[in-house]
């Protein structure tokens, strides 16, 4: 992972509904993000940031598009263990401009996937007690180098709270789904990673809420290492 640079592509619908009103936007994400790695015990401490990035939402008949200079070069922090699970220790200031556009203070995280814990055989599978499952599938080239396949499938639903315009708190269901592949190499680690994820919160009709409504989000994410500019 060390001096590693990975070229993210995101593309999200977001479709909000309330009683007989849609209201559905659009959002882009690309950049460049480098990663530095340093071995500590059991885990990998990773420091990230962007190198380049543009955003964009569209909708109502409105396009915005904000500056990121702000946000450029700012340091992403944390751990990381061999499974690839990820804990933030450090997360770079995110101006309002940006954060209306996208949740940006999880990017470092959300940069690589889950690792089985466990070597997988073709055809083989793992899941965890979360609703998380990787599966070896057929393996491929890219770049004429072997790479090995997995397929990771997530499922999960949750009650957790929301807080309304007014600041009133009511409950809401939450449901999400992903699936998407990922390309391994012995030598390089991730080489390509492309997702598809679902997440659909509804709150229910009750108390302050006087009409049901739910908000739906659909992305397509596609990370793959960027080219090197001298």
């Amino acid at each position: 992972l060390d001096c590693a640079r990975y070229q993210v592509v995101v593309r999200s619908e977001i479709v909000i509904q309330t009683g007989r009103q849609r209201i559905r936007e659009q959002t882009g994400r690309e950049g460049v993000m480098i990663l530095r790695a340093v071995a500590a015990d059991s885990l990998v401490r990773l420091e990230g940031w962007f190198d380049s990035l543009a955003l964009w939402r569209e909708g109502s008949g409105e396009r915005l598009t904000p500056d990121t200079d702000g946000l450029i070069g700012g340091r992403y922090r944390g751990t990381l263990t061999a499974t690839g699970e990820y804990s933030a220790t450090d997360v770079p200031f995110i101006p309002d401009e940006i954060a209306e556009i996208a949740d940006l203070s999880r990017a470092l995280g959300d940069l690589l996937p889950r690792l089985p814990p466990i070597s997988l055989r073709l055809g083989g599978s793992w899941r965890d007690d979360l609703g998380t499952v990787i599966s070896r599938t057929t393996d491929g080239a890219i770049g004429g180098r072997r790479v090995e396949r997995y397929r990771l499938v997530r499922r999960s639903e949750r009650t957790e709270s929301r807080l309304l315009p007014d600041s009133s708190e009511v409950s809401a269901n939450r449901t999400e789904r992903e699936t998407g592949v990922f390309s391994w190499s012995s030598e390089l680690g991730i080489i390509r990673w492309e997702r598809d994820l679902s997440d659909l919160v509804t709150v229910p009709a009750g108390g302050l809420v006087k009409q049901p409504f739910k908000t739906g989000i659909e992305q397509i994410i596609k990370r793959t290492p960027a080219p090197v500019v001298p």
